[in-house]
């Protein structure tokens, strides 16, 4: 699938919708830095329009990825209304990836004298606390992650290449090379294995000061992969999204969301 970002609907293949839930996001002040020993804001909040901040998340799940794959922590944060933010030093050379989210949660649902009911447990410890009488019995694993990419100088790829967990992506150009006017093709991969049918949702910055939010859905094809041209410079928003029944001693479906803040230099 071949998408353009386009301020000319005209040209795009794809329905635009309105999001329905806030998404979860993290952006840097900047994307690409040409002196090392260089201070980073990020902001962190879940929105419903692209980067406009409606809820401060905790900065205790975010993590800085060096370009040597070790992780640290923010060196100074705050937790806010609307928005946090933390402040990071990028004191070598290479790409660095900041994320926000935390391990696999488990949700039980159920229904009990026809009334729905949900407990936060697996499908081990659900059978010690499901009351009696529990219908229509489903534990869902679900997991959240907001990335994006900070390249100081020179690009490096230890942390864009995936780990084998839950949803990532992968890209055709380095992060820190995306230009306006270049394709890109974006494979979504679900525990290290490309995955069809992940649903997407692409847009970009400036919702507020249009009367088309221009958001664009679509899903990856059965290579896993889709493609764009961002066709203005500027900060982009992807989300990605999947769902399935799975066959697993703790769950019975699996939902998993992924997002990734980038930015598309000046030809």
């Amino acid at each position: 699938m071949r998408l353009r970002l386009s301020l000319a609907a005209a040209v795009l293949s794809l329905l635009a919708t309105p999001a329905s839930s806030h998404t979860l996001y993290v952006l840097p002040s900047h994307f690409v830095i040409s002196t090392d020993s260089s201070w980073i804001t990020a902001d962190l909040s879940a929105a419903n329009m692209t980067f406009q901040a409606d809820k401060g998340v905790s900065p205790a799940n975010f993590k800085l990825y060096l370009p040597d794959g070790t992780v640290q922590g923010a060196a100074a944060s705050h937790q806010g209304k609307r928005k946090s933010v933390v402040d990071v030093e990028l004191t070598t050379e290479g790409t660095y990836r900041f994320e926000l989210g935390g391990p696999a949660r488990y949700f039980t649902s159920y229904q009990l004298n026809g009334e729905r009911k949900r407990l936060m447990a697996d499908k081990i410890a659900r059978a010690a606390t499901l009351p009696e009488g529990a219908e229509q019995v489903q534990t869902i694993q679900s997991r959240s992650k907001a990335i994006s990419y900070v390249t100081v100088k020179q690009p490096s790829d230890k942390v864009v290449t995936p780990r084998g967990e839950g949803l990532e992506l992968t890209t055709s150009l380095h992060p820190a090379d995306i230009v306006a006017g270049e394709p890109l093709t974006v494979t979504l991969l679900l525990d290290g294995k490309a995955r069809a049918g992940v649903a997407i949702e692409l847009s970009f910055d400036g919702e507020n000061y249009r009367d088309d939010a221009m958001r664009r859905q679509g899903e990856t094809d059965s290579k896993g992969q889709f493609s764009f041209t961002p066709a203005t410079a500027g900060r982009y928003l992807l989300q990605a999204r999947y769902s399935a029944d799975i066959a697993s001693d703790k769950a019975d479906r699996i939902s998993e969301a992924l997002t990734w803040s980038f930015e598309a230099a000046l030809p």
